[in-house]
Parts: C-alpha cells; structure tokens; sequence
C-alpha cells in the first residue's frame, strides 16, 4: 500500500512545474514568477539545502536523524512538558510521523488514527532514507498562503526560487511549521520574527550554524513581498500548462535544469488593464479581457477577472457563453465568399421562419439595406436570411474554420446565425484576429522562447501560418467593422483620428455584453457578465466603453 501510494505522490505524469524550476519573464524580461520544483524523492544524489534540512529538524524533531520514525523520548517530554503547563505547547510527532499523516491519513484526532501514524512512520523509516522522508516532507508541509511544499511557501513570501533564500529566510519558513496561520509575517511579523529568532537560536546550540551566521542572520532584515501583488496564478498556469506541450519529455531534460520562459505579455498592459477592471466596473460583475497580436499571434494581454489573488476560473478560455451578434462576422462572411458585396441588399423587416419570428433591438427595422447598413445596426433579420439562404450548415463550417467550436449538428438551428451558440472570449477573438491579420489564422500563443539556465534554447515559438480567407475578403469584413464603430453599434469604442474595426455583443436580459475590435496590428476582445448568468443593468457599450479606455491608457 505505501508503496503504491508513495508512487502516486511522486511519478505523476510529465508535469513542467513537477520536473524543472522555471523562471517567467514578461515580453520585456521583467519577472512575473520563479518556483523550485519539488525534490524529487527517488534521486538519492539531490541532497536538501543544509541550512533547509537543518532549520527544519531544529523547528521539528531534534532526534531526526537518530530515531526510527517514532521518538518515544521525544513524545514523552512533550506530554511532560504539556501536562505542567496544562495546554499543548510542544508538539510530539516526528517529522516522519508528519510526512505520514500528509501523504497517506488526515489531522483527525483520534487514538485510531495516532496508531496508524505510528505504524506507518516505522515502515517509512525502515523503507525510506532520512533524505527520502525530508523531501516527502518538505514537497507535502503546508505553510500557509496556500503553498504546499517549501518551494511554493519561498515563492510565496519571498519571491525565490529554495536555493536563493538566506538563512533567515529559511528559518523563518521552518518556523511557520506547528502553526503557518499564527506565524505568518502577513498576520502577525514580530511574532514570525520571534519564532525565525527562535529557530535559528536552536541552530545555533545544535551546532548547525557558527556564532557568526548566527548573529548576521538575527539582524538581517527581512522583507516579505506584498500580500496583494501575489501573482497571477491563472495566467501563471496557463504560461506553464502551453510550456508542458512543448517540452518533449523523451528528450530525458535533466531534473535539475531550470526553465526561463519568455512570455508575450506585456506587464504594463497587464497592469492597466487589471487596474481598469477595478475602476470601471461595480463589484460583483466580471470581466474577462485579451489582446492579440494579429500578425504573431502573441498573447499581450490576458485578464480572467477581476481579483487574479482569489481568482479560480480563466474567463478568457474557459467561460462558455453566448457569442451574440460578435458571431454575425461569420454569416457576413460566408456572404462575402459567395460572391454578394458589401453594397448588395437584403430586406431587414420583420420575418418568420415557421415558429421562430426574431426581432431586431428597439424592434428597428430598416427594410431594403445594403450588407454594410444591416451590419452596423447590427440587424438579426439579415443574417438570418443568408443563413437560410447559403446554409446554416456552411455557417457551422466556416465558424469551426475561424477556430469557433461548434461540437454539434446543429445545421436546422438558425438562431446559431446571430450567435445563440456559446463559444470562448478566446476563441471569437482570435476569429477577429484572423480577419485582422488578412485572412491568415495564426493559433495564439502566450510563449517567446524557452530556454535553459545556460541560455539553450529549448523552444522558440515560429508562427505557422494557415489561410483562411483571401485578402479580398477580410477587407470587405473589416470594412463593416470599421463602419460599426464609426457609426454603428460599437460607436462607444471609437477614437478621435484613430481607425478601429470592432464589433459588439449582447445576449439576452443584457446577460453577456461584448466587444471585439481591432486596432493597428492588436485585436483585443472583452466580455462583461455575472458567473451565474444573471441580467446586467449595462449595455454592450459599456465593453465598447472599457475596450476604448484600455486602448488609450497604453497608447496605442
């Protein structure tokens, strides 16, 4: 059982963060994030920091490396110790008693459960080496703040990568062991101080450190990095998780390389744009935001939500909701490919198609109008009609062209024409890019360049292009979206002297409010909406509005 367990824990399958530390950079080299990997257990050659094992076995479990998983004399002078002051001020569970309970049991207090920790701590120990049984515990402790593992807790409060922290820093991990809540600088600094003081006083008389170390590391001042510029650990994991798919694991990378990913994001766009979430939206409303490199294909820009801290969800990638009239470029489109232009007419009025009667917004209806006139009204009626005309069917296959991922036959569903169909702000923004870049699909990418510690490079992103549409077409396209903003819809989003090619969305009850557009070589998409789908009090030009702001606050 343990060793299958153990096995689970530690050959998962090829994961980046499980096998390299990494460093990733912004588009302009500054940092957005380090982390150490985690030790790997099986490799008896990797060896622990001295200063890390030994702060640890000092804060933990004197008796380490003499016991047999379970110290008896160390127990007994915690009950002793307990018992006289008549509260729990000694903890008496060994580190390997620890490393038990964190792989294979829980923190139910129960004589049950104690015994299965002594049980199993004595076949680790017998199993195992005292590196082995560090590693599992240092990968498994939890020291507040979310880390779990002594790499995420140096990434955490410090910024580093394990290799990087000073003695002081070590020890003040190790003294958020017993209890990271009530240790944490965040929470409480001069009680974490005293405990880091306290640690490395034990250090000191254990003989791990000399008097000179030891009085340095007391004075050192140290400096946790802010609690509220935490990183973005969504846009970290999506970096990571496109990193992974280019790594090819057969070419047997060696564990201790260290990764320095080159990302496409620009930091103070990032900045921007987060800010501007705050500011310009009311609390409770959600915003997902990505701008596109049209020509490259490069991520500039990826915002999930508002608070990237407490964020759990990419509302870029994986929120799936209604594209509304942001899908009307399609069946305008395919109009194009057969042969109609932008001056040919069709008759916005009101029509049925058996039961299903759509409407126009405000009921306005123009009548005889040209491609460009029903496009900037944004009329329902029209692109309805080309559906019924070449094909709901060629809809389908040109929006799954375009990378919209329509995943079933819904060829007899002509509302699909005007967007009811649910897709990501990814996706349709990438459609938009696409006609942006004249037709040519570029697959969008987060990454430069990975390289290796000695500036290898391991990876460097090539943009494969593929055509879509023919140059012709895509200015057609972009003639109706510049059209939109100029006078249309999307008016909100237009700029003094500046060409802007956008289109807006809403879906029904104001649920979902969109805006596409494109901007010189940059194609940015914004979706505005509660994450249970309630009714807004907004319109579509509010993310006209916020995709305005955004651009001129970074100058393009």
């Amino acid at each position: 059982m343990i060793k299958n367990k153990l096995n689970y824990k530690t050959n998962e399958i090829y994961k980046l963060e499980h096998n390299f530390s990494y460093q990733i950079n912004y588009s302009q080299d500054k940092l957005l994030s380090k982390l150490s990997r985690k030790f790997n257990i099986k490799d008896e050659e990797e060896k622990i920091p001295k200063l890390m094992k030994y702060a640890f076995i000092s804060a933990e479990d004197r008796r380490f490396l003499k016991h047999n998983g379970v110290d008896i004399f160390g127990s007994t002078r915690a009950f002793i110790n307990n018992f006289q002051s008549g509260s729990i001020r000694e903890g008496g569970s060994t580190i390997t008693q620890q490393a038990s309970r964190l792989i294979f049991l829980n923190n139910e207090i129960s004589i049950k459960r104690k015994i299965k920790e002594i049980i199993i701590s004595i076949i680790l120990d017998f199993k195992y080496s005292k590196n082995q049984i560090l590693k599992i515990y240092l990968n498994e402790i939890y020291l507040g703040e979310g880390a779990r593992g002594i790499n995420e807790a140096s990434q955490i409060y410090f910024g580093k990568l394990i290799n990087e922290l000073t003695l002081s820093e070590v020890a003040m991990l190790a003294g958020l062991a017993p209890a990271p809540n009530f240790y944490s600088p965040y929470q409480n600094f001069d009680l974490a101080i005293q405990r880091r003081d306290k640690i490395l006083r034990l250090m000191y008389l254990e003989g791990y450190i000399d008097k000179i170390s030891y009085e340095r590391a007391l004075i050192e001042k140290i400096k946790v990095i802010n609690k509220n510029d935490n990183e973005d650990k969504l846009l970290i994991n999506f970096i990571l998780s496109e990193s992974v798919s280019k790594i090819n694991p057969e070419n047997n990378y060696h564990l201790d390389d260290y990764l320095i990913i080159n990302s496409s994001i620009e930091k103070d766009w990032q900045d921007k744009a987060q800010k501007l979430s705050k500011e310009l939206l009311p609390e409770g409303i959600e915003v997902g935001l990505i701008s596109i490199e049209s020509d490259t294909g490069l991520i500039k820009t990826m915002i999930s939500g508002r608070y990237p801290r407490y964020n759990e969800f990419n509302r870029v990638t994986s929120a799936i909701r209604p594209l509304s009239s942001t899908f009307k470029i399609i069946p305008y489109c395919l109009a194009f490919l057969e042969g109609k232009s932008p001056l040919d007419t069709y008759d916005d009025s009101p029509t049925c198609w058996g039961d299903y009667c759509p409407k126009n917004f405000s009921n306005f209806y123009q009548g005889k109008s040209t491609l460009i006139e029903s496009f900037k009204n944004s009329s329902n009626i029209v692109p309805i009609k080309i559906a019924y005309q070449f094909g709901l069917e060629n809809i389908v296959n040109l929006a799954n062209l375009f990378g919209i991922k329509y995943k079933k036959d819904l060829s007899n569903y002509l509302p699909i024409a005007i967007g009811a169909y649910g897709d990501s702000l990814f996706n349709i923004t990438n459609a938009y890019s696409i006609i942006n870049n004249n037709g040519q699909l570029i697959k969008p990418s987060i990454i430069k360049t990975i390289k290796s510690k000695n500036n290898q490079i391991i990876w460097i992103n090539k943009f494969k292009t593929k055509k879509i549409i023919d140059k012709e077409i895509a200015n057609k396209l972009n003639n109706l979206l510049e059209k939109s903003v100029e006078s249309g819809t999307g008016i909100a989003a237009s700029i003094n002297g500046r060409k802007i090619l956008g289109k807006t969305g809403t879906s029904d009850l104001n649920r979902d409010l969109w805006f596409i557009g494109s901007i010189k070589n940059l194609t940015t998409g914004i979706w505005i909406g509660f994450d249970d789908n309630r009714a807004t009090n907004f319109s579509s030009g509010t993310s006209a509005n916020f995709w305005r702001t955004y651009i001129e606050s970074i100058d393009m």
